[in-house]
């Protein structure tokens, strides 16, 4: 990386991330000229357009930078409380933007078993569309977001994996609510595959149940749905 902000006026002016913006629109930057943007200013000694190339290295990406919370961000180099907060308010205004208009109140675990049912419906016929070539098994996890209102906004496959901890996959959770900007939700498992046995989806229930109450989340259920029965945990 360049150490120097001199660098960034080597490049033509009409090149340069606010003019190409202006010349030709913002499908017309990367993502490291988008960032740079919403930067303002680069790093102590080092020019905006590099800084903003750093954090997408550090993150991984533009979609992930953009998931990350103000904690995340911070603990990457270089960032500080103001950018964190402008990064984070950037991702939230998108979110706000693209998010589906409120759904009815949940207020019982049979609401929440209703939403998942449709949403399981919703992905079968979608994965039905692949015909015979989709060699992946139906998600066996679902997530179910809510505003304040306990009113529905997502109801979300989550992939497992074999090897994921309980600690981990709690963890998942609550990124998904907060990057999401859910007050509460529910987790549900499709007959027990989403855990190798009960003993551990009651685990996973402890586990989010007081690490919901840290981050000043509402955990609603954990619910097991088999078929046409179902049973909270």
């Amino acid at each position: 990386m360049k150490n120097s902000r001199v660098s960034l006026w080597a490049v033509a002016p009409e090149d340069r991330p606010r003019e190409k913006l202006a010349r030709l629109g913002p499908a017309g930057l990367s993502d490291a000229e988008l960032v740079a943007l919403v930067l303002g200013s680069g790093l102590r000694g080092v020019n905006v357009l590099d800084s903003a190339r750093l954090l997408l290295e550090q993150s991984g990406g533009v979609q992930e930078l953009m998931g990350l919370t103000v904690r995340e961000l911070r603990q990457l180099i270089g960032v500080g409380a103001a950018t964190a907060g402008r990064l984070v308010a950037v991702a939230e205004l998108w979110r706000r933007a693209h998010d589906p208009p409120p759904g009815p109140a949940v207020e019982t675990a049979t609401d929440l078993v209703r939403a998942i049912r449709a949403q399981v419906e919703v992905d079968s016929v979608s994965r039905s569309g692949f015909g015979d070539h989709v060699d992946e098994a139906p998600p066996a996890t679902y997530l179910v977001i809510t505003d304040a209102e306990l009113r529905l906004r997502w109801v979300l496959a989550l992939a497992t994996s074999d090897d994921e901890t309980i600690a981990a996959f709690a963890s998942r959770v609550l990124h998904e609510v907060l990057f999401r900007g859910g007050s509460a939700f529910a987790v549900a498992w499709l007959s027990s595959e989403g855990f190798s046995d009960d003993s551990e989806a009651r685990a996973a229930h402890d586990v989010l149940r007081i690490a919901s109450a840290t981050v000043g989340l509402t955990f609603l259920s954990a619910l097991v749905v088999t078929g046409p029965s179902w049973q909270a945990l």
